[in-house]
């Protein structure tokens, strides 16, 4: 009789410790899942005008873009007020907090290697962004910027592809490689704006 309850206690520790792990897989499986989802929207989604418009208030044609990556974790998006266009970037800063002052740069080597400053409009800190995925948590530090792109520039941008990235934050500088697939996405992207 012992015997009987002891190995009936043994069955039903090792169904709750194997429904545990069932549990674990599974939440792997859906993370996994929805990451795969991101990055196959992210590689097929393209490049549009994801606004256009008059403001009622102010009269401004206002026209934007959606974002694409220049590399993991640094995307950009077109923003043109009448005859003004912005470049807004975004960059996964992971669990750092970045700063960049009012007039930083960030510069872009073209495939002709000729080198592009930019200069950032305003003061940014990285946010804090978080997401809940059930028994999944991901949370990471984004920071956002923008500039403006004279017309003689934005010309150069529609007509060559970017291969580097380099922007300068107050703890220094950050280098990324544009590949080839993004160059040409991002090509695309200047050419929706006239």
């Amino acid at each position: 009789v012992a015997q009987e309850l002891i190995n009936k206690v043994k069955s039903k520790c090792c169904g709750i410790k194997d429904r545990l792990l069932t549990s674990k897989l599974h939440d792997m499986k859906n993370l996994f899942l929805f990451l795969m989802c991101l990055i196959t929207c992210n590689s097929i989604h393209a490049q549009k005008i994801v606004k256009d418009e008059i403001d009622e208030f102010t009269g401004n044609r206002i026209t934007e873009t959606n974002y694409i990556s220049f590399s993991d974790g640094f995307t950009c998006a077109l923003h043109k007020v009448n005859n003004t266009i912005l470049l807004k970037t975004t960059y996964n800063c992971g669990d750092k907090v970045y700063s960049m002052e009012k007039g930083a740069d960030l510069m872009l080597k073209l495939e002709n290697d000729s080198i592009i400053t930019l200069n950032n409009e305003e003061d940014a800190v990285a946010e804090y962004w978080s997401l809940n995925l059930g028994k999944t948590f991901i949370e990471h530090f984004n920071l956002k910027t923008r500039y403006i792109i004279p017309d003689e520039v934005y010309t150069l941008l529609k007509t060559n592809k970017i291969r580097t990235v380099r922007f300068y934050t107050t703890d220094g500088y950050i280098t990324e490689t544009v590949s080839e697939k993004r160059a040409k996405k991002i090509l695309k992207l200047f050419s929706l704006l006239k």
